[in-house]
């Protein structure tokens, strides 16, 4: 009776308030509401779709689009279960599986959590079917589609990408730098005139860096400098875009601006700083065009780098703001409060931390796995350094770089497996490596290190190795030294993530990855 009490007034509303014409009584989350948002119209490939069943809806500024008139009508395959209340997308090489009323997802085998808290969700038009609803944006970047927003005509756009054969027009064509009362001023010159960047920011390392897009260089990678605060200018390709960083040290401010052709960098060094002398031999000239050969024969070796001492890096993956995977030993009560704190914007308490052990981060037990790993380590005299010890967020480009510039005898980052729905089977350890960083310089390679502690971390745990796997993750390809990335158990599994919570299992896995990491040391040679 209240039910229909509340359906009338909301009819009521809708019929004398001609100033909302997009109203819709939708029934959603077991109850009913009336919508006042925007309704899009729907393009796929260049063509509307009508009739559909229900229109695209927003919901926290996110678009809510029908699963399968919008997927299907691209050629991908869209499955559902029941059982689950699960959704597979398979589009090309490509699949997402998202369950309904859940923030996480799983692309191509690996858990990722859906922004802003817009989860799909099973919507119906008062009285008739409900329609499965999912999040556009997202889905159509995981599988690789293209959404655009008119927000003139009121339309959602999805399309392919289209190959793009060309490549950027523009390229860095020289880097220049000069010195005047303490300030240096790097200027990077390009082709033609460059039109935008992105802020400057700065990393750990107290690197000034800008992304470039639709530019590439025709210049050496690196420049060496040794102005003032300023050592060296690095370019990186990404894709169709460069990024221009500038290496410092004792910097107190600078700024990145654009003057036509030009990107200029001011760089202003710490008064209060000693600067040693560098060095600087013919600054004049111009070495953009410098063999990359030889630039690599100048760098110090690691043997150097490191003082001739051997050093251990473990990475605590994820961290900060980045949770990583979510595990839930929770009751639906608890879970339903526990998803209503991850789409408010107070602070996420992390009961593992806490105490409760019920709800927890990857980033946590990452951590703690990690500390436990440096603890044996440092007691049979094994030097490790962290790249973080607390709950920071080093970027996936500062890990690597960290064990680099320390001249690192291997490196290890720690974290742990989900998939998208909770199962039991799905459970134990694997260990990836990169193709690319996988050569004998340092007496064994990083296939021949992953066999090894993947072997002696799951017989010290107990459980199952799900063996050693390629795969071209960043922290591992990046890396100078032999590197591994080891997923130590599954988050979703309620059977394993019981015991990841608990201090002993922790200590197993890493007195494991302990003495994997000392029989490793005994076959490594510094170059």
């Amino acid at each position: 009776m209240k039910r229909l009490a509340f359906i009338l007034a909301i009819l009521c509303c809708i019929l004398f308030n001609t100033a909302v014409s997009a109203s819709m009584i939708l029934e959603y989350d077991g109850g009913v509401h009336n919508y006042t948002g925007s309704v899009f119209s729907l393009w796929v490939n260049g063509k509307e779709l009508k009739d559909l069943p229900l229109e695209p809806i927003i919901f926290n500024d996110r678009a809510l689009v029908p699963v399968r008139e919008v997927f299907e009508a691209l050629g991908a395959a869209v499955s559902y279960r029941a059982e689950t209340r699960s959704i597979g997308i398979k589009y090309s090489e490509k699949k997402v599986e998202i369950q309904i009323g859940s923030n996480l997802a799983d692309i191509d085998g690996k858990s990722q959590k859906i922004p802003d808290g817009v989860t799909p969700m099973l919507i119906a038009k008062w009285g008739e079917s409900a329609k499965t609803m999912v999040p556009v944006r997202f889905v159509s970047d995981s599988i690789g589609l293209l959404v655009d927003f008119d927000a003139n005509s009121g339309a959602i756009k999805v399309s392919e990408k289209k190959e793009d054969t060309k490549k950027p027009q523009n390229k860095i064509t020289g880097i220049s730098a000069e010195e005047k009362d303490g300030i240096v001023t790097v200027t990077v010159t390009a082709s033609g005139n460059i039109s935008k960047m992105s802020s400057p920011a700065v990393t750990a390392s107290g690197a000034v860096y800008v992304d470039v897009d639709n530019m590439s260089y025709s210049t050496s990678n690196k420049k060496e400098v040794n102005l003032g605060a300023v050592r060296a200018v690095r370019l990186g390709l990404h894709d169709s875009s460069t990024r221009i960083a500038i290496d410092t040290e004792n910097m107190e401010k600078y700024t990145a601006t654009i003057s036509g052709k030009n990107i200029i960098f001011k760089i202003t060094a710490d008064k209060n700083a000693k600067i040693d002398p560098v060095e600087k031999g013919d600054d004049k000239k111009d070495d953009t065009k410098a063999d990359s050969k030889k630039e690599d024969e100048n760098k110090p070796k690691p043997s150097e780098l490191s003082g001739g001492k051997i050093y251990v890096v473990l990475d605590a993956g994820h961290g900060g703001t980045d949770p990583g995977a979510i595990g839930n030993l929770m009751t639906e009560e608890e879970l339903k409060v526990f998803r209503e704190a991850l789409t408010s914007e107070e602070p996420i308490i992390d009961t593992l931390e806490a105490g409760t052990g019920k709800a927890c981060y990857e980033k946590t037990i990452a951590l703690a796995v990690a500390k436990k790993v440096k603890e044996i380590l440092s007691s049979r005299g094994v030097a490790v350094i962290m790249t973080r010890e607390g709950d920071t967020y080093p970027t996936l480009d500062e890990r690597p770089e960290l064990a680099n510039k320390r001249g690192a005898a291997l490196f290890l980052s720690i974290h742990l497996n989900s998939t998208v729905m909770p199962v039991t089977a799905a459970r134990g350890m694997e260990i990836y490596y990169s193709e690319s960083n996988n050569g004998k310089e340092y007496g064994i390679t990083s296939k021949e290190m992953a066999s090894i502690i993947v072997k002696k971390a799951a017989e010290s745990a107990g459980t199952t190795s799900r063996g050693v796997k390629s795969g071209n993750l960043l922290v591992t390809r990046k890396s100078v030294m032999p590197a591994n990335l080891i997923e130590i158990g599954f988050m979703n599994n309620p059977d394993e993530l019981s015991k990841l919570i608990t201090d002993e299992y922790q200590q197993k896995i890493a007195k494991g990855i302990a003495e994997g990491i000392l029989e490793v040391l005994g076959k490594i040679k510094l170059p």
